[in-house]
């Protein structure tokens, strides 16, 4: 768990007014991979809201939890043990500082590649004798989350009409493919019990720049999204299903037609939170752009870049900075 001293505590208090939603909203779309109309509901839920949570999806609910049991072992090591696996450059152990542009966030986190293989030296020495249990877990996770994340892109692109229906999985499939993958823990707040109707923020609005971000969690509650006019909603949290929010780069491919969803975690005194987010991203050198398939004579809304291009410049903003907006050739509405 972070420990956190009385005057890094006080670093938060531009935020202590952030009053929590505290209804969760009704109407997230739900998708059932088991049903045959699921290829519509994906595109209608990108559509409106770059955000859905996925039923039936396949994935073992023992790969889950296993990998859930081992981030806590690891989030529950002494602080100076944990730092051992840090600072994060960007791979690696990060305790409150989120990216390297002064985001700070009530959280620490795991950002690892997806090829347990490539896990450090440096991460894997603090595991200690544990080291085996964690990269096997993580592996028999990451498997299984990146064959229904295909699934669902596939099923992503039919509903799209585009002859090509691999043209999204098979960016994840690419053995160059950089994707990551990232564990999060949220620790109660005990010192703003006394705050009523008061949260701090875990981890501040941003959109995601890959293609697609798969995201489960425990059952605290935490993470928020916004509308598209604007209003934040809590979203009611599923432990045994998977969330899907659509990445800056999907947004390019549909040239706008699905928009990357804004979100933020809220924490609070009561319950720790523990997230692991899958990130879908193509391999470096691919070129980003419209899909021609989906252009039908409209104009292209960005400019062409490649993943390593864009990814270089979003690293360089804070976390609620507009990434495309560098990229954008007119405003996109």
């Amino acid at each position: 768990m972070v420990v956190l001293s009385k005057p890094a505590i006080e670093q938060y208090s531009f935020i202590r007014n952030c009053i929590p939603t505290t209804t969760f909203y009704p109407g997230i779309p739900i998708i059932d991979l088991s049903k045959p109309d699921s290829k519509n509901l994906i595109v209608k839920a990108c559509e409106e809201f770059g955000f859905f949570k996925v039923i039936n999806h396949g994935v073992p609910l023992e790969f889950i939890t296993n990998l859930e049991s081992e981030a806590i072992k690891f989030f529950s090591l002494p602080l100076s043990e944990k730092e051992k696996a840090g600072p994060p450059t960007p791979m690696g152990y990060g305790n409150k500082s989120i990216g390297p542009n002064g985001d700070i966030g009530w959280v620490e986190y795991l950002l690892l590649t997806t090829n347990p293989d490539s896990c450090s030296h440096k991460f894997l020495s603090v595991l200690g004798e544990n080291r085996e249990m964690f990269r096997s877990a993580l592996n028999d996770y990451i498997l299984a989350v990146r064959k229904m994340t295909c699934e669902v892109l596939e099923l992503m692109a039919d509903g799209l009409k585009i002859p090509t229906s691999n043209v999204f999985s098979k960016l994840l499939k690419d053995e160059k493919s950089d994707s990551v993958f990232r564990l999060n823990h949220y620790p109660p707040c005990p010192d703003f019990q006394a705050l009523e109707d008061s949260n701090i923020v875990g981890f501040g609005e941003h959109t995601d720049p890959q293609i697609i971000s798969v995201l489960r969690s425990n059952n605290a509650s935490g993470l928020q999204i916004s509308l598209r006019n604007g209003n934040w909603i809590s979203v009611p949290p599923d432990q045994d299903s998977f969330f899907f929010l659509v990445g800056d780069s999907l947004q390019v491919m549909t040239n706008g037609r699905f928009q990357s969803v804004r979100h933020r975690v809220l924490t609070n005194s009561l319950k720790s939170r523990v997230s692991m987010i899958y990130f879908g991203g193509p391999p470096l050198s691919e070129k980003i752009a419209p899909l021609p398939a989906l252009m039908k004579g409209e104009t292209s809304l960005y400019k062409e870049f490649t993943w390593l291009e864009y990814k270089t410049s979003a690293y360089n903003t804070k976390l609620a900075d507009n990434r495309l907006g560098h990229f954008e050739r007119i405003v996109a509405s």
